[in-house]
């Protein structure tokens, strides 16, 4: 079921003193989809999953998630209060990626994060495929 379908833009500044995603003006189409059915009795380790994919715009300079997608993260999941940990983060580019996001200590009340990317596997592709299709 698909819960939230937008575009989310972003123009790298600061605000406030926060941390903005990158440093530079990006733009991703975003769909956060619930994997799981309530009717179903298996529970999924990721019951939400949060497709990106990159928006290319000729007047601006494009900037990649690839190595900023722990800032992302943690904007969605405040925004729309999602377990950053039990949420699937893929990229739908040249290839479908999936992020993994690690906590690894904690400075105060700010987390660190560490992540690896690696490319979905079948049973996963089968599951997005029809979240995908028109995305």
């Amino acid at each position: 079921m698909i819960l939230h379908d937008f575009t989310y833009e972003w123009d790298g500044k600061s605000r406030n003193g926060e941390k903005p995603i990158t440093w530079f003006p990006g733009a991703y189409r975003v769909r956060i989809v619930k994997l799981e059915s309530d009717q179903a009795p298996v529970q999924f380790l990721f019951p939400v999953a949060v497709l990106l994919k990159p928006i290319l715009k000729k007047d601006s300079t494009y900037q990649s998630l690839k190595n900023y997608i722990h800032n992302f993260a943690e904007k969605l999941a405040a925004e729309y209060h999602l377990d950053i940990h039990k949420t699937l983060w893929v990229e739908i580019s040249d290839c479908v990626r999936i992020a993994h996001l690690n906590s690894d200590r904690k400075l105060s009340n700010i987390t660190l994060f560490s992540f690896t990317w690696r490319e979905a596997r079948p049973n996963e592709l089968s599951m997005l495929v029809p979240f995908i299709e028109d995305f």
